[in-house]
């Protein structure tokens, strides 16, 4: 059993809470069914201002870096202060972008076995989010996904303790964790509307001007060169589960050998055929 709570912490957005609380009460049974993964017994979705986002996020990015300190030799420490310090930075001169405009939804760790899911209206609606009830549902989908990996995982946990790097969101952590909320996220807007709902392929006009031009920041774009993990990620995940079926990828969330390695991200049916042959 699963109890949902969504806290309108702005006190401004008593509808979108309502329409939030509307499709998580629709789509927890199906994500479950679809990924065959449990849900922890209370799912939080907050409704923030960006400034509330930008602290929250920057706290759960130095509470990585502090659980990862924990797991490296002593002498590791001044190197990985210098490393949190160079990324802390970095956040701080983009997170004004991501939190008030770009970033869509964000689900970090809460306390014991919760997560929590973090939206921005502002960001919302400059993303398009609230262009169409879709895509609302879309972004719920895959958030809550994350809550579902993250409960499988333990935060991340099961992984770090043979891959300390994953606390960070290293290698392939974040392709597998965002290819799958992807996949999924197609799966169930699929069944729920009859065709997937995609908003990474809808029309950039739903998309404001400000969106745009913070899409064009100089920052922004250095920060999204590279692989694109949701895209590739899903690729990885679909191959993986059409090969391995959908029990034996599931294994990937308790056992981090069954990671993918760096050349199997740029080959994901060697990764598939790894799984489904039952390797690690």
């Amino acid at each position: 059993m699963t109890d949902v709570k969504v806290l309108d912490e702005t006190g401004e957005h008593g509808d979108l809470q309502e329409r939030v609380e509307s499709i998580l009460d629709e789509v927890v049974p199906v994500v479950r069914e679809t990924t065959r993964l449990e849900l922890p017994a209370l799912v939080v979705f907050r409704i923030i201002d960006p400034k509330t986002w930008q602290v929250d996020s920057e706290a759960d990015l130095a509470g990585f870096v502090s659980r990862f300190r924990a797991r490296r030799p002593r002498w590791h420490a001044p190197a990985i202060s210098l490393v949190e310090r160079i990324s802390l930075r970095g956040f701080r001169q983009v997170a004004p972008l991501l939190g008030g405009v770009l970033v869509m939804g964000a689900t970090t760790a809460g306390p014991a076995e919760q997560s929590q899911t973090m939206l921005v209206p502002d960001a919302l609606a400059h993303s398009g989010v609230l262009s169409s009830p879709y895509y609302l549902t879309q972004l719920v989908v895959h958030e809550l996904v994350h809550h579902a990996q993250s409960l499988a995982t333990h935060h991340r946990e099961v992984w770090a303790a043979e891959k300390p790097s994953a606390l960070l969101r290293a290698g392939s952590v974040k392709f597998v964790e965002e290819g799958h909320a992807y996949w999924v996220d197609q799966q169930v807007t699929g069944r729920l509307f009859g065709e997937p709902k995609d908003i990474h392929t809808a029309p950039a006009t739903i998309q404001s001007d400000v969106y745009q031009d913070a899409m064009k920041n100089r920052r922004i774009v250095r920060m999204r060169r590279g692989p694109d993990i949701y895209t590739e990620g899903r690729q990885l995940v679909a191959t993986a589960i059409e090969s391995a079926g959908l029990s034996t990828f599931n294994d990937v969330w308790t056992d981090p050998s069954l990671l993918p390695v760096k050349r199997e991200l740029k080959h994901p049916d060697r990764w598939a055929e790894r799984l489904a042959a039952g390797t690690s």
